[in-house]
């Protein structure tokens, strides 16, 4: 990395826990962002680990001890060694972030080559490489996609005070050395802006999407032909099968709609073993879980869909999120259906794009499959919801925004 070019523009380094080849909502939107940043003018490097999300398995030819460097997209990646345990658990993934944030501290041996840095939180823990970097003299800009520590006490992790005063004191440290703090829905931007050490320096950068990557030519019939599945009413939920997600709400609905339904689940995440073992106990015969499958065919996969589903827990924390999958969803033209409160039901009911339920209330969301079953205006929801995407998060814009944000805070700038 010491022989980059002085002369393509700002430099940018990227410091983040999850990145491709592992698949996931945060890879794809960081994969998306630095191959925009570059096209913007940024020269952009990625630290990020050996992958090994969601499950702890660190593919080939990877090994968890070896440092590696790639290019991806044209981007240069640096991957540090980091202890991979196998198993989703929250336990055992804190490992990883633990020994990320240690090792990503190498960045520090090239830090001079860079004019700014883009932190991802989370992991909190990557707060103290960004400190370090500042006090280097490389300016950085720590973006929340979710708000730790306030979103593990909302989901039952650091119950003893001492655990929650580090980690709030890990926080405050960390947006103090900010140039910026970026966030990703305006309710989250209340609420970080509420804290001193970020009053003043947090701004909205929403979730987006890549419109274009969504074909709306492929009718969900020919769609599941091409992937084996049956014909039938089809609703995908394509994500993070995890702890803020709630899925058991959608086996509860799953239990009281037709079985002429067909309920799939494609992504990995903490909560699939169990929430398998439970579909099973139940003789959900309509509910299918699949493996997490590539960016690339994310597209197909919701094409196949009648409807996408999107489902979240209930808790002021979870009324901020913006999840990336309601933005495939709609992109791809498929209406949505969500059982959440807050922002994702009010972008559905402001686009026309879908239908709503409360959060964890499994009639309401089956009434909510049922309607759109019924639905004769089902394809002009679709529409309705790609065109709203299209005016309010298409990724191109949001990068702009992101670049200037940046350029702003880049040294010598």
């Amino acid at each position: 990395m010491s022989g980059l070019s002085r002369s393509r523009g700002r430099r940018l380094l990227l410091v983040t826990q999850y990145y491709h080849p592992e698949v996931g909502a945060a890879q794809t939107r960081l994969r998306e962002t630095t191959a925009g940043l570059q096209r913007r003018g940024f020269e952009v490097t990625v630290v990020a680990p050996i992958p090994s999300y969601p499950l702890g398995i660190v593919p080939r030819p990877y090994a968890w001890w070896r440092p590696a460097r790639e290019r991806i997209d044209g981007v240069r990646v640096a991957r540090m060694p980091t202890i991979a345990l196998r198993g989703a658990g929250m336990s055992r993934r804190i490992v990883g972030h633990a020994t990320f944030a240690l090792t990503s501290l190498a960045s520090l041996a090239i830090s001079r080559e860079f004019n700014v840095a883009l932190v991802e939180s989370p992991p909190l823990f990557l707060g103290l490489t960004a400190r370090a970097l500042r006090a280097s003299g490389i300016p950085y800009v720590f973006h929340v996609a979710d708000p730790w520590p306030d979103f593990a006490i909302a989901m039952g992790y650091l119950r003893s005070p001492l655990e929650r005063r580090l980690a709030f004191g890990l926080e405050d440290f960390a947006y103090r050395g900010a140039a910026a703090i970026t966030t990703v829905s305006p309710g989250l931007v209340d609420l970080l802006s509420r804290k001193p050490s970020a009053k003043g320096r947090v701004e909205l950068v929403p979730n987006g999407v890549e419109v274009a990557r969504f074909d709306v030519g492929l009718e969900p019939s020919s769609a599941r032909r091409q992937l084996g599945w049956d014909e039938a009413f089809t609703v995908v939920y394509a994500g993070t099968v995890g702890l803020a997600q709630g899925i058991g709400t959608l086996l509860e609905a799953a239990s009281l709609v037709d079985e002429q339904v067909r309920i799939r689940i494609v992504g990995e995440g903490v909560e699939k073993p169990g929430l398998e073992a439970r579909a099973r106990s139940m003789n959900l015969r309509n509910v299918t879980f699949h493996s997490s499958v590539p960016r690339n065919d994310v597209p197909g996969i919701l094409a196949a869909a009648d409807a996408g589903l999107v489902v979240l827990r209930r808790g002021p924390l979870y009324e901020d999120s913006h999840p990336t999958k309601l933005l495939e969803t709609m992109a791809a033209s498929r209406p949505v259906v969500v059982a959440a409160d807050g922002l994702a039901p009010r972008i559905v009911e402001e686009s026309g794009g879908g239908y709503v339920a409360s959060a964890e209330d499994p009639v309401g969301l089956a009434r909510a499959i049922e309607a759109c079953q019924q639905d004769l205006n089902r394809s002009a929801r679709g529409a309705a919801a790609r065109a709203y995407v299209e005016h309010h998060y298409e990724r191109g814009v949001l990068l702009d925004r992101l670049a200037e944000l940046l350029a702003r805070a880049a040294r010598g700038t």
